[in-house]
Order: C-alpha cells, then sequence, then structure tokens
C-alpha cells in the first residue's frame, strides 16, 4: 500500500518517538488514514512481538483488521464477544501475532476481564483507536494491564485530541508524534473544502443532555434530536439546501 507524503512522515516521527517515550499519540483528520498509518507502524513491531488494536465499536474493529492484515499480510484474529484469540502465539498455542479486540471485550468477564487470558510481556505494541476515549476508566484499566511490560509502546489515534470534558490525554499519551489537521488536508488536495451553512433552531435545548466518557449521551441526545419540532427544524432547511442532490446525513440514532 503506497503511503502518502503525510503519512510517511507519520509513520516516521511516531517510530522516532518510540525511541524515547512508551506512549504516543498520531492526530489526522477524518478521512486521512489514521488505520493505514498504525498498520504500517505495527509491521515494523512484528519482529518484536504481538500487537493488539484496540476499538469501541465492531465496524472499526473489522476495519482494522482488515488494514493491519492487508499491509502486513498476516491474519488478524478477533477477540470479542463469542470470538476468541489464541491466548498466546508460543508454539503450543499457534497465536497469530495480531489480535483486534474491543475495549469492551478485554474488561468483561470474571477475574479481571477477559484481557487477563493474554501475557503482557508477550505484546510489543498496543493500538488505540479513537484514543481521546482513552482517559475513561475501562481503557485506563486496559492499558495499566498491559503496560505492566515495560517495553510496551502504545499508539493512540485520534481526529478530535480536544475533549469535552476537558480531561488532557496528558494523562495517558507521552507525546503527539505527529499531527495533521483538517485545514492541512484541505490545503494538500486530500479532502474537499467545506461549505458550511449554518440553521438556527429556536426549539433545540441540549441543557438536559448528559455527557458520558467525555460526549454527549447518546440516549439524551436521541431524544432531543426526536422530537419532532426540533427534527422538523432540522430536516426542512436541508430538503430545501439538497433539493434532488445525492445527500448523506450523518444523525445521532437510526430512527
Amino acid at each position: 500500500m503506497q503511503l502518502r507524503d503525510y503519512q510517511s512522515e507519520a509513520v516516521t516521527k511516531t517510530l522516532e518517538s518510540f525511541q524515547t517515550k512508551q506512549s504516543v499519540l498520531i492526530v489526522l483528520a477524518t478521512g486521512l488514514g489514521k488505520t493505514v498509518c498504525a498498520a504500517h507502524i505495527a509491521e515494523a513491531f512484528l519482529a518484536k512481538g504481538r500487537i493488539m488494536l484496540l476499538a469501541h465499536r465492531e465496524e472499526l474493529l473489522f476495519q482494522g483488521q482488515n488494514t493491519l492484515e492487508r499491509v502486513t499480510g498476516e491474519t488478524a484474529e478477533v477477540e470479542m464477544a463469542d470470538l476468541w484469540a489464541k491466548k498466546s502465539n508460543s508454539v503450543l498455542f499457534g497465536g497469530s501475532n495480531l489480535i483486534v479486540s474491543t475495549i469492551q471485550t478485554q474488561v468483561a468477564g470474571r477475574d479481571g476481564g477477559r484481557m487477563g487470558r493474554f501475557n503482557p510481556n508477550e505484546f510489543s505494541l498496543l493500538i488505540v483507536d479513537e484514543a481521546h476515549h482513552a482517559t475513561a476508566a475501562s481503557y485506563r484499566k486496559v492499558l495499566d494491564y498491559y503496560k505492566q511490560n515495560p517495553n510496551l509502546r502504545i499508539l493512540g489515534l485520534t481526529a478530535t485530541p480536544d475533549r469535552t470534558d476537558e480531561e488532557a490525554l496528558g494523562q495517558v499519551f507521552d507525546e503527539v508524534a505527529f499531527e495533521y489537521d483538517i485545514a492541512n488536508g484541505i490545503d494538500g488536495g486530500w479532502l474537499v473544502p467545506i461549505m458550511q451553512q449554518a440553521v438556527h433552531i429556536e426549539s433545540l435545548d441540549y441543557s438536559a443532555v448528559r455527557t458520558t466518557a467525555g460526549e454527549l449521551n447518546g440516549k439524551d441526545l436521541g431524544e432531543v434530536l426526536e422530537f419532532e419540532e426540533n427534527l422538523h427544524g432540522m430536516a426542512t432547511p436541508v430538503l430545501e439546501l439538497c433539493g434532488d442532490k445525492k445527500t448523506l446525513i450523518f444523525t445521532a440514532t437510526v430512527a
């Protein structure tokens, strides 16, 4: 897979950072290929031990699995729900050096969670997708478990390093190895320019929406946005602006 110039720089600078730091962040705007960069970094660590990619949603997990396999040419085992990766890559167990798992799976179960199946000392790299969640207790628990291996390196991937609850990612990551934001992406011709139009909806009130792990609570947000008056206030200007053009709409809930 041919890397773009900024992706090559991200890989190089991250590997340089890992020479002196245990945990580093790559900050890339959405659409610029964070997982591709992570897969090439993983390729450099394969000879040193097992690698685990952690995600918090199933679709991100399988996307990560696909990219890791395409770049490294190795099979990535899944540790999630009723899917179980081999507990070791020793000759006895014959497990893959690549594992993808959800954070929920890692902390699930008795005796400290399913992460207890794995020996931290077998791992060389832990990749944390959507790393702006990493200050949450579940992530801290998993990271602390694998950090029992002092030689482990931790790579965080995020497009949004500034959390809404203002908890510093510096509590988890030692430094930002590389950053390439949406403006860089547009200037470099990798992302389309944004033409933005705001719509004011008088009835829209977020004051009762709680925050969970630094983000607006999904259930509360859904209730606000599905309220009929708010829904009409959002849908009507979208229809007026888009007309018969093909349109992609991101919503808080399927409903």
